[in-house]
């Protein structure tokens, strides 16, 4: 029989709908066995006691890329989108060669001590499709995939797809498999090629692999699509990248549409500039959105649609992007950016983009997102501040509002029942 544990706590906060006031939750091995309120079940000596804290379900970054994690506070803001691609391709250009392992694994380690236990990677090099296999935390890796010039797509397509055959294979002694999902992004429409885009929807038919791309980010790349011309031309001219490329001139996802590729749903990261068509396009195919507030602010983009996207039944989920153009890799803190500058915006509703929305948007909306019995025991401890003090030192009125405090801070994180992260020693591993 499965060894249990019991945690218990001021508020257990299972999914949206449903808040328990002195609550606990009875794990066995990387499930959750039961929730419920008053004394738990469980012998004593396996109950831990998380005292003033609310137990919520792991948080879930739907984007980052921990390759890049070594960049924290290098790049000011930029002038322009291209001129930040421009420092991040100086910066490949002075590690080609050496392993991003140390980052990667700087990543996993930031994300967890901030409560998320879901991460959903863009690997450029290929480094976090080897190091991640191996870290404790959830994961979904995609392997990135760049080509405008439709006769080099076979080749580079044979390339991501031999190395995502062999993501499991290379995992070491340590890997828990369970944890474990790929996906395949064409990095942008700027990027990507028609053959490419459709190569990768084709490859991914009838498997648990999922597709994601960049899209919709920039007016740059909304100029380039439809005339050929701006910063964008500018840069990829210079990458000698644009040999017999022509502009589809059309909106992103309209072009993406035409592609033939968007059959099902996609994880659409970012979507910071979308006309009407491409409002429906996302309805038509059920696709998830990211929405990467912090690093929204960074590059002084328009005002996200995300809230008229909610509105209209659109899944939207919460990323960080890299800290490259972020603070931390704390989807925790993406949720107080919102309170504070939403102040209309149900912190329930914040609570659902990180966590069971981040969950469908990944596919895993079966394993994780809520914590009810039968689920993997992926979760969250927040100790909640004294007292009622809320962001923005206003009056918390709801329990959301309390764990959105500045003054709210993670104090443990489990990943399929193991705890990853204890601030305070409470669980002995």
């Amino acid at each position: 029989m499965t060894d249990t544990l019991t945690l218990r706590a001021a508020y257990v906060l299972p999914h949206r709908d449903k808040v328990i006031d002195g609550g606990w939750i009875e794990i066995g091995g990387s499930r959750i066995v039961e929730v419920g309120s008053g004394p738990p079940k469980t012998d004593r000596r396996r109950v831990i006691d998380l005292g003033n804290a609310a137990v919520i379900p792991g948080l879930v970054n739907a984007h980052t890329h921990l390759e890049l994690s070594d960049l924290q506070g290098k790049i000011p803001p930029p002038k322009s989108f291209t001129q930040w691609l421009g420092h991040i391709l100086a910066f490949r250009r002075r590690e080609a060669g050496k392993p991003l392992n140390h980052a990667v694994e700087k990543g996993v380690s930031l994300s967890l001590e901030s409560g998320t236990t879901t991460v959903a990677d863009i690997s450029s090099t290929g480094d976090s499709l080897r190091v991640l296999p191996n870290l404790p935390t959830r994961k979904r890796v995609f392997r990135e995939v760049i080509c405008l010039e439709p006769e080099k797509v076979s080749g580079v397509m044979e390339g991501a797809i031999r190395e995502l055959s062999s993501l499991k294979n290379a995992a070491g002694a340590y890997c828990d498999v369970s944890l474990l999902s790929a996906g395949l992004s064409p990095h942008a429409p700027y990027t990507a090629c028609t053959k490419l885009y459709l190569g990768c929807a084709l490859f991914a038919q009838g498997s648990d692999l999922l597709l994601c791309t960049h899209v919709c980010e920039t007016l740059e790349e909304v100029e380039f699509l439809r005339e050929g011309t701006g910063s964008f031309a500018i840069m990829l001219k210079a990458l000698n990248m644009l040999e017999g490329w022509r502009p589809p001139g059309m909106y992103p996802l309209e072009y993406l549409k035409s592609t033939g590729a968007l059959k099902g749903p996609w994880l659409l990261v970012h979507c910071n500039y979308l006309s009407g068509k491409e409002i429906k396009i996302i309805e038509e195919t059920a696709s998830s959105v990211v929405y990467c507030p912090r690093s929204h602010r960074y590059f002084g983009h328009r005002e996200h649609p995300f809230q008229d996207l909610l509105k209209r039944g659109i899944n939207v989920a919460l990323g960080t992007d890299s800290l490259a153009s972020n603070q931390s890799l704390s989807i925790l803190d993406e949720m107080r950016f919102l309170h504070e500058n939403y102040p209309g915006l149900d912190p329930v509703e914040i609570f659902s983009m990180a966590t069971e929305r981040g969950a469908k948007a990944l596919r895993l909306e079966e394993k994780i997102g809520r914590l009810i019995p039968g689920m993997e025991a992926d979760l969250t401890a927040i100790e909640l501040p004294q007292g009622s003090v809320g962001a923005g030192l206003k009056p918390a009125r709801t329990i959301y509002e309390r764990l959105l405090s500045p003054e709210a801070r993670v104090i443990l994180t489990m990943v399929a029942g193991r705890v990853c992260y204890d601030r305070y020693g409470l669980k002995k591993v």
